[in-house]
């Protein structure tokens, strides 16, 4: 809805979020130019979980994929076997999500009055910089990352880490050439629309009063926040994604399903829960959101799944590959 609803939902979506050796200060003359790493050719694509139970006469199955970590933008892969997988499914499901709405719909006019207050609640609350919040090794690293991706910009440094780490990210993957998420989804997505089959992602919908915005972004933008995480975790991911060698190896095990490589590897640093857990903890949060939210977010998938997997002879699951093996996952 313009630019009035991408101003509220990018407050919401850090609300939503959770449904997921320091370094001495380089010198202009310290920091070289990355070489530019081009993965060319066609990969067989990645492997797949089958999930079956055991005391299912029917034989349902259903069938899981990774979305993958960064990936190189110019990277392709396809797979007659895994497209044929998903175009003989009844239905495919996707990641669960968190969905935050206000309860009527914010004109455009009502939108630009609360650009103010959405640009103040980024900012650190009494004009406090990142090197006044932040650790000195983390805040070194910081300057770092910041110069490669960032370059001169200087409004930045007073924002609150977690929205500085958001626009870091989002730098280095553009300067990296990365690209993160839907490379699976958008493969499958096209086939669904295609072939007519029911696509599912189970949502849990949270609702802001319209009136209560304003006021809320207000209350948000006093807060202190637990972020400092947040961004040293997005440091960390950032100093790992220009490691060239390292991430084009991973891509490669990921493309022709090696999922034996891929566990050799270092896990890639993710942010995405601290920053999730720093703005859950704010107070705005808690009237909003359940404490409990990701347990509920996780049963939710879980729900779905099982619904889907006693209903459909084939289902075909897209999860990101981070929460597919990580411990407990």
């Amino acid at each position: 809805m313009g630019i009035p609803r991408f101003a509220v939902s990018s407050f919401a979506t850090w609300l939503a979020f959770a449904t997921t050796c320091a370094q001495v200060p380089a010198t202009a003359q310290d920091v070289e130019p990355l070489d530019e790493v081009v993965v060319s050719g066609e990969y067989p694509g990645p492997g797949l979980w089958k999930i079956t139970r055991a005391d299912d006469a029917s034989g349902h199955v259903m069938w899981i994929v990774g979305e993958p970590p960064p990936l190189p933008k110019r990277m392709k892969w396809k797979s007659k076997d895994i497209e044929a997988v998903a175009i003989s499914a009844q239905e495919i499901l996707l990641d669960s999500a968190v969905r935050m709405d206000t309860d009527e719909k914010i004109g455009f006019f009502t939108g630009l009055t609360l650009l103010p207050a959405i640009f103040e609640a980024r900012r650190n609350p009494d004009d406090a910089r990142l090197a006044d919040v932040l650790p000195a090794p983390l805040y070194a690293r910081w300057l770092v990352q910041k110069k490669l991706y960032l370059g001169r910009e200087s409004g930045v440094e007073s924002w609150r880490p977690l929205f500085a780490a958001d626009k870091l990210l989002k730098a280095a993957h553009k300067d990296l050439k990365l690209r993160e998420g839907g490379v699976v989804s958008e493969v499958i997505g096209k086939l669904a629309e295609k072939h007519k089959i029911k696509v599912t992602t189970p949502v849990k919908k949270y609702t802001i009063k319209r009136g209560e915005v304003r006021t809320k972004l207000k209350e948000f933008s006093r807060e202190s926040l637990p972020d400092v995480e947040c961004l040293g975790t997005a440091v960390a991911l950032t100093e790992a994604l220009a490691d060239r060698e390292t991430q084009a190896a991973r891509a490669h095990a990921w493309s022709i399903g090696d999922h034996e490589a891929l566990a050799r590897f270092p896990p890639l640093p993710s942010p995405y829960l601290p920053c999730a857990m720093a703005v859950l903890s704010s107070q705005v949060a808690r009237e909003v959101i359940p404490a409990d939210i990701r347990e509920q977010v996780h049963a939710l998938w879980l729900d779905a799944a099982e619904k889907s997997l006693a209903t459909n002879p084939t289902t075909f699951a897209i999860v990101p590959f981070v929460k597919l093996t990580r411990a407990g996952g």
